[in-house]
């Protein structure tokens, strides 16, 4: 070659070296996709409220991380199988637990011989959203509110029958301090889940049913049921029309149900701040609110020291109220 070619490659090559190397140097770091897809266990079946609410947010988090986050459904035992199979993974964040406030807070204080303990075997990321809780009621129910509601039970010759989703079930827990700062002459039905007490609601056979937002919105747009208040200290934004119980005079009940993420025990910071990351900007995009409000969720986002304390408050405060009213499971 030609001195004046050779010396015409050689630069050509040190250009493109060069460029390339300050094309890597500037690439955001988000640019490389990690090789693992993330699992996130759900344990409750597919198509439930919890899992409609996981894949919602799985879809946006997959691309926040640069991977494919692959909702995993493990039902059963009251959620023990999900979290089990969280607690014995790995713990380098390739796979997460999609929990309700009930399987972290109340289960340890319901269950004797509970399998897990949600502090020492999982690491809190985030609670990620809260479901605001409305007491449900059959349409022929002469109430419009709380305080209706407790004149039409101090009249019943006989208790007026309220259902849950199963004795120490946070619809139970609910209808509990309900029954405290009212005093009203309610008694408790208990069910195996949700639906079949909202069907005796709607059938008349019991009076009425505390139920999160998700599976209560499309009955009262349908006009099945109406809602007489909600569980907390604050109306939610998802159903800003539905007072609160305590804004009515009935103080107590603000223990709001939620769906949180964690990871098995032992998860590194480095793997907790950047899955925290993640679902904070997952969770700021406005079409991603919007779809929880419409189906009867609210964003919630804490931090996981603060859900590490939020869980401890909670397992307290649940654990007293079963231990004041006696609530036993068989």
């Amino acid at each position: 070659m030609l001195p004046c070619l050779s010396r015409l490659a050689t630069g050509i090559a040190a250009s493109l070296v060069s460029g390339a190397l300050i094309a890597l140097a500037s690439a955001p770091a988000t640019a490389q996709p990690t090789s693992r897809t993330i699992r996130l266990v759900v344990p409750f079946a597919a198509g439930g409220p919890a899992d409609v609410i996981a894949r919602k947010i799985a879809e946006r988090l997959g691309p926040q991380l640069d991977t494919v986050v692959v909702v995993d459904s493990r039902p059963g035992a009251n959620g023990v199988i999900g979290v089990q199979a969280v607690s014995k993974a790995a713990a380098d964040g390739s796979v997460l637990l999609f929990a309700t406030s009930g399987m972290l807070t109340i289960s340890p204080g319901l269950y004797k011989d509970l399998s897990y303990d949600p502090l020492r075997d999982l690491t809190p990321i985030a609670r990620v959203v809260a479901n605001g809780s409305a007491l449900l009621v059959n349409k022929q129910v002469p109430a419009s509110n709380i305080k209706d509601f407790v004149a039409y039970a101090a009249k019943s010759a006989t208790p007026v029958a309220v259902g849950s989703a199963g004795t120490g079930n946070i619809t139970h827990l609910y209808l509990e301090l309900l029954k405290e700062s009212t005093r009203a002459n309610l008694v408790h039905v208990p069910y195996k889940g949700v639906a079949p007490a909202l069907a005796d609601v709607m059938g008349g056979q019991i009076a009425g049913v505390f139920v999160d937002l998700p599976a209560a919105l499309p009955l009262l747009k349908a006009g099945n049921v109406k809602a007489l208040g909600m569980v907390g200290d604050t109306r939610s934004p998802a159903a800003p029309d539905i007072p609160t119980i305590a804004e009515q005079g009935y103080p107590g009940g603000d223990g709001v149900s939620w769906f949180g993420i964690l990871g098995p025990a032992g998860m590194p910071a480095p793997a907790v701040e950047r899955v925290h990351a993640a679902l904070t900007r997952v969770l700021s995009e406005p079409d991603v609110v919007k779809s929880l409000q419409d189906i009867g969720s609210v964003p919630s986002l804490n931090t996981p020291q603060d859900m590490r304390k939020l869980i401890s408050e909670e397992q307290v405060r649940w654990a007293g109220l079963i231990k004041a009213r006696n609530i036993t499971v068989d």
